[in-house]
């Protein structure tokens, strides 16, 4: 088996043990999944457009990023994704001292949008949380490949764990509280497009945030039905989510006299992206896909147990930041925004049907809660 698992699973199913054991199946199952979650990394490697070691050569166009006169002590690769380049740079400064970054590239047009994206929204989120999240440095094309684009910022040593809930709920509100109200065009939405991983999101500036979350749903729906192709029964749960389960639970945020001040969202919070720094006890956040909107929902993504983050860190949060009213409709409106994420797996794994049913049952679990449980302003209504 040439894929990465644990001995005990290779010794078990090169040993006598029955093919018809649950123990054995699981154990084929599982090597399975590890090889073509390998297989999967090798195919989507991305290009690596930077020399690699000591002493080397960076094209011009990251050399005039840098600081002016360093010199590159070493190039090396740095984390693992599939869907951009990432290295990390030594420098040594003219005054001595030694200097390091983090850059990660991607190529086409995509990629050009991906690493603009990325760069505004890690400035907007440097602006108002700096202690929690990597010095943006700038973005830009290559001088010798007019297809290849970049992103560099400051290189944060952090440990690969899963932060604390009270951690994670810490730097999250003070990205919050720190940025609430003061959206540049007082909106909902963001000045560029950006991307969860590789999947653009719709952040066209709304006056709604009811209307805001309906066209980021359905740019995503739209990207899922692409991939995936036609399915009616998905097709009518979709619908009725956007039609009526929006309007349910985001509406009434905005009716009454109440109001949203935008804050800024981060909207990629799973432990991949918030991990402890090494020379702190501050988390430090990145890979931003930041827009402007309702505080709750960066809560969303808590609700998938797929991120192992759940209630704790939905709990902590609430304790610095207070519910939303209509304070009973927060599990629902917490169910709405955990819906982005079901639409994102199914679109970035998309090989695997699984995530495009989890994501049908999430939308059917939610449109009957919502037809058993009507709104106090419906019940108002029919009394």
């Amino acid at each position: 088996l040439n894929c990465e698992a644990p001995t005990f699973l290779i010794s078990l199913v090169a040993t006598d043990v029955p093919a018809s054991s649950r123990l054995y199946s699981t154990a084929v199952l599982y090597l399975g999944y590890l090889c073509s979650v390998k297989l999967m990394m090798e195919k989507r490697t991305p290009k690596q457009a930077d020399p690699i070691g000591e002493n080397v050569q960076l094209d011009e166009a990251v050399m005039a990023k840098l600081p002016l006169g360093c010199k590159v002590l070493s190039v090396a690769p740095s984390g693992q994704s599939l869907w951009v380049a990432t290295v990390k740079i030594v420098v040594k400064l003219e005054d001595g001292k030694i200097a390091e970054y983090f850059k990660k590239g991607a190529a086409g047009s995509r990629g050009a949008d991906m690493m603009r994206g990325t760069f505004e929204a890690e400035q907007a989120l440097y602006t108002f949380a700096p202690e929690h999240v990597p010095k943006p440095i700038g973005w830009g094309t290559y001088s010798a490949d007019a297809d290849t684009h970049f992103y560099l910022c400051e290189f944060v040593e952090m440990y690969d764990d899963l932060p604390s809930a009270r951690g994670w709920a810490t730097a999250v509100s003070d990205l919050h509280m720190s940025s609430m109200g003061k959206s540049p065009t007082q909106q909902f939405g963001f000045h560029v497009p950006t991307h969860l991983a590789n999947v653009p999101v719709d952040n066209t500036w709304n006056p709604s945030w009811e209307a805001f979350w309906k066209q980021q749903m359905k740019s995503l729906f739209d990207q899922d039905e692409r991939i995936h192709g036609p399915d009616e029964q998905l097709a009518a749960l979709k619908t009725t989510f956007l039609d009526k389960a929006i309007p349910r639970y985001l509406g009434p945020l905005e009716r009454n006299g109440r109001s949203i001040k935008p804050c800024l969202i981060h909207s990629d919070l799973w432990p991949g992206n918030i991990k402890p720094k090494t020379s702190s006890d501050e988390l430090c956040m990145f890979d931003a896909c930041s827009y402007w909107g309702h505080n709750e929902a960066d809560l969303g993504i808590c609700r998938n147990p797929r991120y192992k983050l759940g209630p704790p860190c939905i709990r902590e949060y609430l304790k610095r930041v207070p519910v939303s009213e209509p304070a009973a409709d927060f599990d629902c409106r917490n169910a709405v925004y955990a819906m982005k994420y079901h639409a994102l797996l199914s679109i970035m794994y998309f090989k695997d049907k699984r995530f495009r049913q989890i994501l049908a049952d999430e939308l059917k679990l939610l449109i009957e809660k919502m037809e058993s449980s009507p709104s106090d302003e419906d019940r108002a209504t029919h009394l």
